[in-house]
């Protein structure tokens, strides 16, 4: 029945997406072998493509791997079952040339695999591993910050996830005296975001949330507070983006 129930929302899937995506369907833990030729998709830049549906579990992390003798790779992934709609990008995996490789945690559901080649006009054979799903357990630590103090983090598929499946990490925050505070993400891997937070949990309503207002992909909040605890989730703006960051509290004069 489940297996039943798996094919039935991908095969859904795949008829919403249209033909136009050329999709196919992969499985965890399997291996497809492909080639491209001058009929297949392509890109605006002229590269050609193939998009792969495959259904993911809930707090589990999967390795992409596309590799050829043939043509340089380059993968993009991110959830749902839209190929126009990745968040997850690699050209070169680490040490392996011309071959590409991403990873990505899920919060269930479906997740889109764009199989690319980096260049106009590229063909050949290539080969496409998803891993079988690795149980991620997030952390629940919260980590103290002080006013004029930086912290350097980094976010990874072992952090917590907010509900767009995008990672941060949570920081507690005391404010001794009433004033104007500034919070500032710097990330060189990804676009920052941020959100601030009433008490020490980075729960409930924001009080103020941000985007680029750091200058290009660095967030900034600037906030009258009162006295007492804060707390505030360094954030990526794109779902199961990696990479390291920088933190930091000062008061504004």
């Amino acid at each position: 029945m489940r297996a039943l129930l798996m094919t039935t929302v991908l095969a859904s899937a795949l008829a919403a997406a249209g033909a136009a995506s050329a999709q196919s369907t992969i499985r965890p833990g399997q291996t497809v072998q492909g080639n491209f030729s001058a009929k297949d998709a392509r890109m605006g830049d002229g590269s050609h493509y193939r998009c792969y549906v495959i259904q993911t579990n809930a707090d589990e992390a999967y390795t992409v791997t596309l590799s050829s003798s043939d043509f340089d790779t380059y993968l993009s992934a991110g959830p749902g079952a839209d190929c126009d709609e990745t968040t997850v990008t690699n050209d070169d995996g680490p040490d392996m040339g011309t071959n590409s490789q991403l990873r990505f945690s899920s919060g269930g559901g479906l997740w889109i695999i764009k199989a690319n080649t980096l260049s106009e006009g590229e063909t050949g054979r290539y080969q496409l591993t998803v891993s079988a799903g690795e149980r991620v357990r997030p952390t629940t630590q919260v980590q103290p910050i002080a006013v004029g103090e930086s912290r350097q983090g980094r976010l990874e598929v072992s952090d917590r996830r907010a509900g767009d499946g995008s990672f941060y990490d949570c920081y507690a925050l005391t404010v001794a005296r009433a004033g104007r505070v500034a919070v500032r993400l710097d990330a060189p891997e990804f676009d920052a975001y941020l959100s601030l937070y009433e008490g020490p949990q980075c729960d409930g309503d924001s009080l103020a949330s941000d985007d680029d207002s750091g200058g290009r992909t660095s967030a900034l909040i600037v906030q009258d507070l009162r006295p007492g605890t804060y707390s505030f989730r360094a954030n990526t703006l794109s779902a199961a983006e990696e990479g390291e960051y920088t933190a930091t509290v000062s008061i504004m004069r």
